[in-house]
Formats: structure tokens, C-alpha cells, sequence
């Protein structure tokens, strides 16, 4: 246990819909499976996002990263992973003979080593989902919903790839 990293998982929904629980369920759960117990000892970052509105990052996909490195000054975590749902983008479209709807969502991921205040990871997903029908209206959540299993997928693989499976070492600088 000791030897296992702890990841901090700062999250953050955005999204603004009537749907906001699956949505979480749908990310957190994601994360929950990517981050398990088996390699990594996950930490909500709940009250790290609070520190951080306290000195004024509301934003926190503004933050600098030396912020986000000084909010977990002097805690015991290794690594941070911050994930963000933006506002849903909905655009409806009709043809001649069909109704339907595109929606597109962005999700920005960092992945931090606190240890050496460094980026594993600093980017965002942006996928468009579509859906149409001859008859009857289609509800944004299914539409939302396909464009966040993709995105989780691309997250998956970077998490795979660029999280650590071990505590990190600090390296330092050498002089020339």
C-alpha cells in the first residue's frame, strides 16, 4: 500500500444540465476504473479545488500549474489529475426528411507530478456526436452521452500510458 502513488482527482462538471449526475457517474466512474485500487490510492480532490477558489482560481483550467503544485504544498499525493466538462455545444438540425441533433463537448485533462512540478499530460478532447430520426424529437442526454464514452475512451488511453504506476523520484537538476 505504502509503495502505491496517490492520484488526486480534481473534478469539475461544467456541463450545466438537468442530466448532471450521469454525466459525473459516466466520468467519475471512468476515472475510478482507470485509477483503481489495484495501482494507485485515489484521493478526491473536493477539498484541493476549495483551497484553490480560497486564493482565488475559480477557474481552474486557468490555473497555472506552480498553483495547482502550491494548493498540495506540504500533502502526502503524487500525482494530480484534473478533468473538466465544459458547457455542452447543441446544435439541432433538420432535413427534408429527417430530425436530429449534434452535440459537441470538450473536456480538457491535465495530469501533474507533484513531486517534480511537472506536466505528464496537459490537453483536451473535443468530440461531436450526432443522432437523427424520422419521426419524433431526440433528447440531448443520449446525444451527450455518445460524445462522453468517446472521450472517456481517449482518456483511458492516456491515463494508461502517461499516469505512473509508481511513486515518483525527484529529479534533480544537474549543474554544467
Amino acid at each position: 500500500m505504502e509503495n502505491m502513488p496517490k492520484v488526486a482527482v480534481l473534478y469539475v462538471n461544467n456541463a450545466e444540465t438537468t442530466y448532471n449526475d450521469e454525466v459525473d457517474g459516466v466520468v467519475l466512474g471512468n476515472l475510478e476504473k482507470c485509477i483503481n485500487d489495484d495501482k494507485y490510492i485515489y484521493i478526491n480532490g473536493e477539498p484541493y479545488i476549495e483551497k484553490l477558489n480560497k486564493v482565488g482560481i475559480v477557474d481552474i483550467t486557468t490555473a497555472e500549474r506552480a498553483d495547482i503544485v502550491d494548493a498540495f504544498e506540504g500533502e502526502d499525493v503524487d500525482y494530480v489529475v484534473f478533468i473538466e466538462v465544459q458547457p455542452f455545444i447543441a446544435r439541432d438540425k433538420v432535413t427534408f426528411f429527417t430530425v436530429g441533433k449534434d452535440i459537441t463537448t470538450t473536456v480538457p485533462l491535465k495530469i501533474i507530478d507533484l513531486v517534480n512540478g511537472k506536466y505528464l499530460y496537459n490537453g483536451k478532447f473535443t468530440e461531436k456526436a450526432s443522432d437523427s430520426t424520422m419521426i419524433g424529437g431526440i433528447g440531448n442526454k443520449s446525444v451527450a452521452m455518445k460524445a462522453l464514452n468517446k472521450i472517456n475512451e481517449q482518456i483511458t488511453s492516456v491515463l494508461t500510458v502517461r499516469l505512473p504506476e509508481e511513486k515518483p523520484v525527484a529529479v534533480v537538476a544537474g549543474k554544467k
